[in-house]
């Protein structure tokens, strides 16, 4: 039996813990920071595979999640489409919105590329702020006028936490396909040095349209999740500040790694809420301590945690113990 195998039952461990959760806690509060955690991490994954992979630093991603948004409360509110196929329009709408519009920025790379990013989001707010169609500044609501799994709607947490876990895993799943495949390989060549890859015969600018297409399709896909999970949505979705939201848990957990995105949003997530409710007394110091918090990581673990993690003694032990483990596994399979 390969290590991997051992991964695999740790791993459907950790889901078998995350799916009992709602039978023992049964607080709304609590419940709802996992969802937030749960989408912060979907959103980190998605960002992670234009961003991480690829290498081209977004923080548009917080205009491609209002975008889908914005179509799946658009389309129940005004033709009672359900979101589950709204999921798949977006996806594929936004996505190849977000690449076409992307794709003659190809050529730049770094902060160049990032301040059009940016550019792209202010434009997208600007718009839906004076779209009157689109409820304008006001933004959407979207009534609880059926509650169910058609629409999307319910008054307790819980589906949204299952929905919201169910996603997570789903994300991650894509995300570890895309980095031992071919097109991940091709991505991480283009992120280390894009003359390399044209001389290799890789074609940056079809990977890097690829790349775009399914970060922001799947980011499109966590829009319509959060749209029916809130209940409003604004132009205030489509804020630079949002897609640093996308962008920290990454840097945190390590950028460029597949569990490093996902740990980050598992730490910074429910570190906010904290900090957020245990230093209410004092407006703004909630802030100031997380800020601190980050650029504390930032300074002594460049890398990120998984970078870290990567390169320490910690991971040679439980590599070995592993290996032990597997060793037992194997004889214990002969025997039998």
């Amino acid at each position: 039996m390969k290590r991997l195998s051992i991964r695999h039952i740790l791993a459907a461990f950790g889901v078998l813990i995350l799916s009992v959760v709602p039978l023992v806690i049964d607080t709304p509060y609590i419940l709802g920071i996992f969802v937030t955690t749960f989408y912060i991490g979907c959103c980190t994954l998605a960002w992670s595979i234009l961003g991480g992979l690829t290498g081209q630093i977004s923080l548009g991603h917080a205009g491609f999640m209002g975008l889908g948004s914005y179509i799946s409360a658009i389309l129940l509110n005004n033709l009672g489409m359900s979101p589950w196929i709204s999921m798949i329009i977006s996806f594929v709408v936004v996505g190849l919105i977000a690449a076409i519009l992307l794709s003659p920025c190809f050529v730049l790379s770094g902060a160049y590329f990032t301040l059009v990013t940016i550019a792209f989001t202010e434009a997208f707010r600007n718009l839906f702020i004076n779209w009157e169609y689109a409820g304008g500044g006001q933004g959407i609501l979207i009534p609880l006028k059926k509650s169910g799994f058609v629409t999307m709607r319910w008054v307790s947490k819980v589906p949204y936490y299952y929905i919201s876990l169910m996603m997570v895993i789903l994300f991650f799943a894509i995300l570890v396909w895309i980095d031992r495949s071919k097109l991940g390989y091709a991505l991480k060549t283009i992120r280390e040095d894009e003359d390399t890859a044209h001389a290799v015969g890789i074609n940056s600018f079809k990977y890097k349209f690829i790349a775009t297409f399914i970060s922001a399709g799947m980011i499109a896909v966590v829009g319509v999740f959060y749209a029916n999970y809130i209940g409003y949505i604004n132009p205030d979705l489509f804020k630079n500040s949002n897609s640093l939201n996308y962008l920290m848990p990454a840097i945190i957990g390590g950028i460029g790694s597949v569990a490093g995105p996902l740990l980050g949003a598992g730490i910074l997530t429910p570190l906010s809420e904290w900090l957020n409710s245990a230093l209410s007394a004092i407006s703004g110091l909630n802030l100031v301590v997380y800020a601190a918090i980050v650029i504390a990581v930032i300074l002594f673990r460049p890398n990120g945690i998984m970078g870290w993690f990567n390169r320490s003694n910690l991971k040679k032990a439980i590599n070995k113990k592993l290996d032990a483990i597997d060793e037992k596994l194997f004889k214990r399979g002969k025997e039998a």
